[in-house]
């Protein structure tokens, strides 16, 4: 638009040109037209004048619209000069004009960021010329290019841009997308977890991938993973050769046995080398005389177990990348959350083993969520302690507290809890973090289900 000097008019509101907005929320509430119908349009319409002599509405569009709808005659305009086609000029004051004034939506943004890639500008154009952040930015371009999350993006509004970006990622997969946004409406927690899962799952998809496609390379037999009661296919690490000698994977590629599964659990995607000819072989079974016979079939209740321990473990290490990424962000406060003196000193006072363990290993893990080097562990905490401020110093306290409790968990921990770890994760959830199902069991929020078979199955949420 071009500087002249500003009129005001009253003007018929059926002859407004009204052209796209970024806000995607344009409909006109039954609230909002019986303020226009008794009181008429109160805060002026902004325009500017088209070569042709006609008004064109730059800010003031639900105003005019709902006008047109109730009958009123006149609306005042604010005729700003004319108006210059810039579409990026409309597009960037429109964010401005909505963004500071009510905040524009999920949905408004990724519209008005990809109208501006549409007109060419780049990513980092588009960030100085509405001054907004960066992430945002990308979030909001990642989103507009899969239909999937922008369509998310506008039927949901609890969606913040950050989740439509999230959802983006799992454009060519529907039903994860449909437990990422049910996640996203119950909490931004439950999103989280949920989103690691669904990372954690696509990481192991393309390991499988990529390992079986290495297998085969090698011309190495593959097979689907074989059930517990297959009595002629045995892994390799199991058997013996006809004098008791352990097998080899290497040394056992000749055998007409020889073939791998791809083995998937919380040691992650891996080989699992096997001979399919047992018997005639004559190959043994390295540990028959210690435990189960060679073939014995497992029972149902064994097997079920099975499942949810590999399950379980699976969830243990999604919730731990999650939680970390928690501590991380905790332990970059100036000063440390209400509560904190009171949780380290208990926990000095107590003397706890895992503190214990961390001075002798130097508090590694304390140091990397704190965002130093883990390798100097000890002395780049007690280097940084030196020139902060006492608030930062405490910060620095509850890190190796938290810290050393932290590396000694493990898949182990749902299923062997302890006081120490219970109390634990009732800090980090008194300063806003919110458990996984798994991590409930090891704070002592569910109990295990138990089968027939020794052990635990499955988590019911404690009463």
């Amino acid at each position: 638009m071009t500087d002249q000097n500003l009129t005001v008019e009253n003007v018929d509101p059926s002859t407004l040109l009204v052209d796209v907005n970024v806000r995607s929320d344009a409909a006109l509430d039954k609230d909002f037209l019986a303020s226009i119908r008794d009181l008429g349009v109160l805060v002026p319409v902004v325009a500017v004048r088209t070569p042709d002599d006609a008004l064109r509405v730059r800010y003031g569009h639900r105003r005019t619209l709902a006008a047109v709808e109730v009958g009123r005659a006149s609306v005042p305009v604010i005729v700003t000069g004319d108006d210059d086609a810039d579409e990026t000029a409309r597009i960037v004051s429109q964010w401005h004009e909505n963004e500071h004034r009510a905040g524009l939506s999920t949905a408004d943004k990724v519209a008005a960021v990809e109208q501006l890639s549409l007109l060419g500008l780049s990513a980092a154009q588009i960030v100085k010329k509405t001054r907004g952040r960066k992430d945002d930015v990308e979030r909001a371009l990642a989103t507009a290019s899969s239909a999937l999350a922008k369509g998310a993006a506008t039927r949901y509004d609890f969606l913040t841009l950050d989740m439509a970006a999230a959802v983006a990622e799992f454009d060519d997969q529907p039903e994860t997308v449909k437990a990422l946004v049910a996640s996203a409406k119950s909490s931004e927690g439950e999103f989280a977890h949920c989103l690691q899962r669904a990372r954690d799952e696509r990481e192991e998809a393309a390991k499988v991938t990529a390992l079986t496609a290495e297998l085969a390379a090698a011309g190495v037999s593959i097979i689907d993973r074989p059930r517990h009661d297959e009595r002629d296919t045995h892994p390799i690490d199991n058997l013996a050769d006809d004098k008791g000698k352990p097998l080899a994977a290497a040394g056992h590629a000749a055998c007409p046995g020889h073939a791998a599964y791809i083995g998937r659990d919380w040691r992650g995607v891996r080989p699992v080398y096997v001979c399919t000819q047992v018997k005639t072989a004559g190959h043994r079974d390295r540990y028959s005389s210690s435990g189960r016979p060679a073939g014995t079939p497992m029972t149902d209740a064994e097997k079920q177990e099975r499942r949810q321990v590999l399950a379980n473990n699976k969830a243990w290490k999604s919730a731990e990348t999650v939680r970390r990424a928690f501590l991380t962000k905790l332990l970059a406060r100036k000063a440390a959350p209400k509560g904190s003196a009171t949780y380290v000193a208990g926990e000095l006072g107590r003397g706890i083993h895992e503190i214990r363990r961390g001075m002798e290993r130097s508090h590694h893990l304390a140091a990397e969520l704190l965002g130093l080097d883990p390798a100097k562990g000890r002395d780049v905490i007690a280097a940084s302690a030196a020139d902060a401020t006492d608030a930062r110093a405490q910060v620095l306290a509850l890190a190796v507290v938290l810290g050393d409790i932290e590396e000694a968990t493990s898949t182990d921990t749902w299923r062997h809890s302890s006081d120490t770890v219970r109390r634990y994760f009732a800090f980090l959830v008194a300063n806003g973090y919110e458990l996984a199902d798994v991590e409930k069991l090891a704070a002592g929020q569910a109990k295990r289900r138990r089968s027939a078979a020794r052990g635990n199955v499955g988590s019911d949420t404690a009463a």
